[in-house]
């Protein structure tokens, strides 16, 4: 079970798993975290294991494989020992190794999606879940930042009540910004946070317009081979 479960994640129609559950994760069950232990313990385990089976499948090298692997269980045994044992001075240590294997991910995923070969529907989607990561890691960074630098974002009492200090809130906070939209409910108040946010909205821009690009240059590339 466990090597087609891998061999599947080798797969390029894996990207369009990928998105599925991205989306299930950032618009179910993050918002819905704040309602109970289960649905906590459910998200990360989803996030967890999709971020593993991605990069033990998806890198390109061993080097890559076992940094941010690495990173990655690092980043697991904090988040689990912060959440279980109740031990906040790990939150540094979850927020700084997530980061990096979610880091992992993109890059991995985005190297399918760009690599040669036809531009199928799985492709497209896997982009698109690359757009998601690119949201994914600037949460993880936001939070991070704001551990480092208690302030570093004003944050609404209501979303802090309901998210705690897990660093949840930025999941919304990064996708308004990366998409620009900038409802103005959290903002960035330290000059470290702000750079973070205007680098995020610029890459924002500047995403789809370069993955338009490169996938119609994919096209051409692959119709005057054939």
């Amino acid at each position: 079970m466990l090597k087609s479960l891998l061999g599947f994640w080798s797969q390029e129609h894996s990207l369009t798993a990928l998105l599925v559950i991205l989306i299930i994760r950032l618009f179910v069950l993050v918002p819905t975290r704040g309602g109970g232990f289960f649905i906590t313990v459910t998200s990360d385990m989803i996030f967890y294991l999709i971020l593993l089976a991605g990069l033990f499948t998806m890198a390109p090298n061993k080097p890559m494989l076992v940094l941010f692997s690495a990173c990655l269980i690092i980043g697991i045994i904090a988040h689990s020992a912060w959440l279980l044992l109740d031990l906040p001075s790990l939150a540094g240590w979850d927020f700084v190794f997530t980061t990096l294997a979610v880091l992992g991910m993109l890059i991995v995923t985005l190297r399918m999606v760009y690599m040669d070969g036809p531009v199928t529907a799985h492709r497209i989607r896997g982009a698109i879940a690359g757009y998601l990561l690119l949201g994914t890691l600037f949460a993880k960074t936001y939070a991070l930042i704001n551990h480092i630098v208690p302030g570093a974002f004003n944050i609404p009492a209501t979303l802090i009540q309901y998210y705690g200090e897990s660093g949840e809130a930025f999941y919304y906070f990064s996708i308004v910004t990366l998409t620009t939209v900038g409802f103005g409910d959290v903002t960035a108040v330290a000059p470290l946070a702000r750079s973070f946010v205007m680098a995020e909205a610029l890459i924002g821009q500047l995403y789809p317009a370069i993955l338009i690009a490169r996938l119609v240059s994919l096209a051409v590339a692959d119709k005057v081979k054939t």
